[in-house]
């Protein structure tokens, strides 16, 4: 089953969200990049982002037409299968802790920030690393020159 998480309902605007189990299927028949937005419940900027963001009409549209979407949330507790591997939430402290997955897409050589947004190409590899809050304008020219590269 396809997953839809509608972002901004005041004005109707949806992002079709997919799992990672879901998009293992949907490649086998029709091949995208994917775009997957790493976030937690206490950022700020995240919440900005899922309700400004990707609440744009232009954003959804690309997202929708061009790419597979994945909100991630990098606390997650429950595992992941993706690519013939098994992802699990690590403790890090008796009360946090990171989602290996989000770990392992998210982290740059400056750490693990969020938001966190990832591209991934060809043969599922990171094709691009956004560690930072983007406004519509901007996602937008991210998306629109990820698309003209490719």
């Amino acid at each position: 089953m396809i997953s839809h998480h509608l972002y901004s309902q005041t004005i109707g605007v949806e992002v079709v969200e997919y799992t990672f189990e879901e998009i293992e299927e949907l490649q086998k028949q029709k091949q995208k990049p994917i775009v997957v937005f790493i976030h937690t419940s206490w950022c700020k900027f995240c919440y900005a982002m899922r309700e400004k963001t990707f609440a744009n009409l232009e954003v959804t549209r690309l997202l929708n037409e061009y790419f597979y979407f994945v909100s991630l949330d990098a606390e997650l507790k429950r595992p992941v299968r993706y690519m013939k591997h098994l992802f699990e939430y690590k403790k890090q402290t008796s009360s946090s802790g990171i989602h290996k997955l989000a770990e392992v897409l998210a982290s740059t050589d400056k750490g693990l920030t969020y938001p966190t947004t990832v591209f991934l190409g060809e043969n599922n590899i990171i094709d691009e690393q956004i560690d930072s809050y983007m406004s519509a304008k901007q996602f937008l020219w991210v998306l629109k020159r990820y698309l003209e590269v490719k």
